[in-house]
């Protein structure tokens, strides 16, 4: 039975009553032995009292236990709803769910406000029947589950709430980025002040809204460059996106009719904001001398890599005359401070690398004596031989071989490296390392195989060629000796090799280059005599070309006899060749140039980007010409390795856009 315990208003009652038979015993009561013994039996009955209350509010132990309990389970009950751990109660038998709690509801609530019971009990189920992992995951959530099947709990936590600092942490470092306007100074000369006006309004528009949605802070440093300060939280949304904003300007830019299209080099890392501005800048000049419209990521560590964004649009000349002539001037100081120059084309020398080292010898030999072309005699195409020839006996240009040029070298001289950017295709390895300092004039995108002693580099993906750009610097140099006109012939002869006889490629400056030679004698039926294809070659390039195959309706992939060696010419001129076909937007032509070398040579229009394949495979080139050599592997191997380069390619691209 339940003991009965006095409330407070019961003693208060009790003692009222007391007080009052105590007032009226005193009254009453004359004699003092009565009334000392009835205030005695008061005394006794309130100790009485206290000791029946003493013992009412003592607990038993099972007493003491039940209500620890209750407390316990009242403080485990406020702990499951406020910690982020989700616990579910569900039938044994039916799975129903009885119970959550209210971090459960959080996850498995939809968005029109219903718990997701069905979700649960197919997790619940899969996990009873052992057919599920431990984790699974929730609006790209992970979540670490365990069930107690025979008491029907169903527990799960977030994987990644103990590594929430380390991940704020990596999100939370420097980022600067430097966005500039690609051929911005060329398109304003074309416009009026009020259009001019209108382009500044528009870029500056553009990209205050670009930033303002993401919090991010920018400064505008000239018309045609911002600097915008951020963090990677920011950058990682922003690669994710594969940086649509390229796109986006684009489009907005050719809606306005502005032929505008911008370029960003970022960097980031921990701390040294310094030299984070400094890879910033190198990435924006790499991204600038690879055509332009593209983005350079690169993180502030030597032993990380470039990582690519855009570029998926064909370069543009983005070189001033202004630069032009500054370049010519600091390559003219340059060669003033050594006593041998050296110019090299690629391996595999083709005429645009044979026409501009000429070019560039005429270049260095009005400022010193001591210049020289250098090649290599054991490898040159037909082509090669016959211009060699002709200018052997023009005898108006230094010709050495490597061999000699090897002897010749000294701790002062100078190594010119013209229509190629990228040690691994130089002339010879050997022969580079010789050098400490290395000029480098080039339209080649550049790569990360770049020369580490380069002191200076005059690249421009949007020339035609390295011919076009050495003739410009030989202009604006106004020497008074001319070019011969072998000279003149070979240098012509090399940008028509790169522009397919000036139909594609070719912009304004090509032609004034054209006319400038043309003036000093440069000869077409010389050209035509040196570029002349013999019966054996033009077979083999036809041959080639019926090897061909389309992989799509607008590609097409050819690929030689893996026992017959080709040349590299072969190659180009059989993918030239396909890509003048109706309804064909990219050619790919493979074949064997040595007996443990693959060359793949690739051309297109405008819509495929062959370089971006090419840089995949170890190569690298335009937008529209590119090409790559493969060691050690056949013909066939090749052209697996080719296909799904550009089906992965052709991937990535429709996911951008």
């Amino acid at each position: 039975m339940k003991k009965f315990r006095f409330a407070t208003i019961h003693l208060i009652m009790m003692g009222m009553i007391l007080f009052g038979l105590l007032a009226i015993c005193i009254k009453v009561v004359h004699s003092n032995t009565l009334l000392l013994g009835l205030i005695f039996l008061v005394l006794l009955f309130v100790i009485g009292l206290l000791w029946y209350q003493k013992q009412t509010y003592e607990l038993s132990e099972l007493e003491q236990i039940e209500i620890l309990n209750d407390q316990t389970e009242v403080s485990l009950k406020n702990l499951l709803d406020k910690m982020p751990v989700g616990v579910i109660q569900f039938d044994q038998e039916t799975q129903d769910i009885e119970w959550f709690n209210p971090y459960a509801e959080l996850i498995f609530t939809t968005e029109s406000g219903d718990f997701n019971s069905e979700l649960v009990q197919e997790i619940i189920d899969s996990k009873c029947k052992g057919e599920a992992s431990p984790s699974f995951q929730i609006s790209g959530n992970k979540y670490s589950s365990y069930v107690d099947i025979n008491a029907g709990i169903f527990y799960f936590f977030d994987v990644f709430v103990g590594n929430r600092e380390i991940i704020d942490n990596n999100m939370l470092r420097p980022v600067i980025v430097i966005i500039s306007i690609d051929n911005y100074d060329d398109v304003i000369d074309n416009y009026s002040d009020t259009d001019v006006s209108q382009i500044n309004g528009f870029i500056a528009n553009f990209i205050s809204d670009f930033a303002s949605a993401r919090s991010i802070f920018y400064r505008r440093v000239s018309t045609d460059r911002f600097y915008f300060f951020t963090d990677y939280h920011i950058l990682k949304e922003l690669m994710d996106s594969k940086f649509d904003i390229v796109e986006t300007f684009r489009n907005e830019s050719q809606e306005k009719q502005f032929p505008l299209t911008l370029s960003m080099g970022i960097s980031f890392g921990n701390k040294n904001h310094l030299q984070i501005g400094k890879v910033a800048l190198e990435n924006l000049n790499i991204a600038s001398v690879r055509g332009g419209d593209q983005i350079v990521v690169r993180e502030n560590d030597d032993n990380k890599k470039p990582l690519y964004f855009g570029g998926c649009s064909v370069s543009t000349v983005k070189r001033s005359r202004t630069r032009t002539r500054a370049m010519m001037s600091a390559i003219s100081d340059r060669i003033k401070m050594v006593d041998k120059v050296f110019i090299v084309g690629h391996r595999n020398i083709d005429m645009d690398a044979l026409g501009s080292a000429v070019g560039m010898q005429f270049f260095s030999s009005n400022v010193i004596e001591q210049s020289y072309v250098v090649y290599n005699p054991e490898d040159m195409n037909p082509d090669i031989e016959r211009a060699i020839d002709s200018i052997q006996k023009d005898g108006k240009t230094r010709l050495i071989s490597v061999a000699q040029a090897m002897g010749m070298v000294t701790s002062q001289s100078l190594l010119v490296m013209v229509d190629h950017s990228k040690i691994s295709l130089t002339l010879s390895e050997e022969f580079y390392r010789l050098f400490t300092d290395v000029v480098i004039v080039d339209h080649h995108r550049r790569d990360n195989d770049f020369p580490e002693n380069a002191v200076l580099s005059f690249i421009e993906s949007g020339a035609s060629s390295a011919a076009e750009l050495v003739t410009e610097l030989i202009q604006f140099q106004n020497a008074k000796t001319k070019l011969s006109k072998i000279q003149a012939s070979v240098v012509m002869a090399g940008i028509m090799l790169d522009t397919k006889n000036f139909s594609t490629r070719v912009t304004s400056r090509t032609f004034d280059v054209a006319s400038y030679l043309r003036s000093l004698g440069s000869d077409s039926v010389e050209i035509q005599t040196i570029s002349a294809i013999d019966f054996d070659e033009y077979r083999q390039v036809n041959e080639l070309i019926l090897r061909g195959n389309r992989l799509t309706k607008d590609i097409i992939v050819a690929s030689g006899d893996n026992e017959i060696i080709y040349t590299k010419v072969m190659a180009s001129k059989a993918a030239d060749t396909m890509l003048s076909m109706a309804g064909i937007e990219a050619t790919f032509v493979i074949a064997r140039i040595s007996e443990h070398k693959i060359a793949i040579s690739a051309r297109s229009r405008s819509k495929i980007n062959v370089q971006r394949i090419m840089e995949k495979m170890g190569g690298g080139g335009h937008f529209n010409l590119a090409a790559c050599q493969l060691e050690d592997i056949t013909a066939g191997q090749a052209k697996d390795l080719l296909i799904s380069t550009i089906e992965n390619t052709m991937k990535e691209t429709m996911e951008d856009e």
